[in-house]
């Protein structure tokens, strides 16, 4: 008797049960029934929603539907009886006599689903049994044209009925937001320009924070050209669409002729929240042009005055040397006894002193002009009596340095008179008439000197007139 009750009671309560359910079924509609489902975060936290990359979020559902039909399988009478008699005698118990399935549907419920994007796996449970738990893996990814940082994924839960029908819906709603991700929007007017080489050049650039959060950027630049790159900002705080102003300057490279070259040059942005750096924009600095560095200046000062000093040195050697051998004529008027006489004639008689001073400058002229024509002369005769050499500027300075020689003429001296007596022939003698030797330096000078007379004779007649 005892195992027979026990087996009444036993049955009573599974009619118990499914009269309960039966009861709860015939109040509602089918499809605005609840899954009856809990759900549940296996973290501890939801961790933030990477961009461009997917993000993992573990989950486990209870399923709380109905019997549990395992348990009435695992006994024969009563699966025989939940298998073939009760559908028979109880039609509307048939959504309750057997395995149901659950299908899982992720979906954003709450906030703009644009930029998001939501996978779950399993997507479906075959056979879903009253106190099972499902563990759920739910991923979630956003990119930069998300309009909304903060959303919610609702995971859609439907139950099946054994014969196939959706007789019940629910909802796990899971919060997620963005994480701080690097999205820095650059904008610029001018993004080439054309300079100098060793000169500077201005970029003024906007930039924008499109992220989701107050961030702290940094800027860092590349280029292949060494040129020295330093911005006004070299870090930038900024708020969710928030944009300021940053100037970038540029010290071109150091170069004394360029005919144009391109240089470009990178920027790249970290914010502290992503240290990945991230290109944001570039510019090109064309260089073209000439560049002197003040060191050239420093090298070369010294030799220019140098060689100026030498110049200057020969000059004063050569102009030393052509006076003691040509003679060449000084002003009148800065001679010490004329220049006091021109003083006392200022004084006396101003318009003789004009006279007097315009006669002294003819004079000079005709003078310097004899002058000139006499060293030309020279100068044609050394050419031709001697081969022609190239002095290196050593052997000229010595030239100049050495004491010029005395002409043939100057070392002939002439000769004693004989003191013996000459016998008196009985005829008298014939005078010879000797013509003197005239050089070939006495004979250009006197064309010289007959030059200068006839020009000298021309300023007189003007005067005159």
């Amino acid at each position: 008797m005892n195992r027979y009750g026990k087996q009444i009671i036993y049955y009573l309560l599974v009619c118990c049960i499914l009269l309960s359910a039966i009861s709860v079924q015939a109040a509602e509609e089918p499809i605005t029934e609840g899954a009856d489902v809990i759900g549940t975060i296996s973290d501890t936290k939801i961790p933030s929603i990477k961009t461009s990359e997917w993000t993992t979020i573990n989950l486990s559902v209870i399923d709380g539907y109905g019997i549990r039909w395992g348990m009435l399988m695992a006994d024969p009478t009563l699966s025989i009886l939940a298998r073939y008699i009760w559908p028979i005698i109880h039609p509307s118990w048939r959504n309750l006599l057997g395995y149901s399935a659950l299908r899982f549907e992720p979906e954003i419920i709450e906030g703009d689903p644009r930029g998001w994007y939501t996978k779950i796996s399993p997507s479906a449970i075959a056979e879903a049994d009253n106190g099972k738990i499902y563990p759920l893996t739910l991923e979630v990814k956003t990119d930069d044209i998300a309009v909304d940082y903060a959303v919610v994924v609702g995971i859609k839960v439907t139950r099946i009925s054994p014969s196939g029908e959706d007789i019940g819906v629910s909802y796990i709603n899971i919060p997620v937001r963005a994480s701080s991700f690097n999205n820095l929007k650059m904008t610029a007017g001018f993004t080439t320009k054309e300079t100098s080489p060793r000169s500077h050049v201005n970029f003024d650039i906007s930039l924008t924070n499109l992220g989701y959060y107050r961030d702290m950027f940094s800027l860092h630049f590349v280029d292949e050209s060494g040129a020295t790159i330093i911005a006004s900002q070299q870090l930038v705080v900024l708020d969710p669409y928030e944009t300021q102003n940053v100037r970038i300057d540029v010290l071109t490279k150091e170069n004394f002729f360029d005919l144009g070259t391109p240089n470009i040059i990178y920027i790249y942005v970290n914010s502290n929240s992503d240290p990945n750096p991230q290109q944001i924009g570039s510019f090109v600095v064309v260089t073209k042009g000439f560049y002197f560095s003040p060191l050239i200046g420093v090298v070369l000062i010294p030799i220019i005055l140098i060689i100026v000093l030498i110049f200057l040195f020969w000059f004063f050697i050569k102009e030393r040397r052509d006076v003691q051998l040509f003679g060449k004529p000084e002003k009148p008027w800065n001679i010490p006894e004329e220049k006091a006489y021109l003083q006392d004639l200022k004084q006396d008689n101003k318009k003789a002193y004009a006279l007097e001073r315009q006669m002294m400058k003819d004079e000079y002229k005709s003078s310097l002009l004899w002058y000139q024509n006499y060293k030309k002369a020279m100068k044609q005769e050394s050419l031709e009596e001697e081969p022609a050499q190239k002095y290196t500027l050593g052997k000229k300075l010595f030239a100049l340095l050495k004491k010029p020689e005395k002409t043939k003429a100057q070392k002939e001296k002439p000769k004693k008179k004989s003191s013996v007596p000459l016998k008196k022939s009985a005829e008298k003698p014939k005078k010879e008439v000797v013509k003197p030797i005239v050089p070939i330096e006495d004979t250009s000078k006197e064309e010289a000197i007959a030059k200068i007379k006839r020009e000298q004779e021309k300023q007189l007649r003007t005067l005159k007139e």
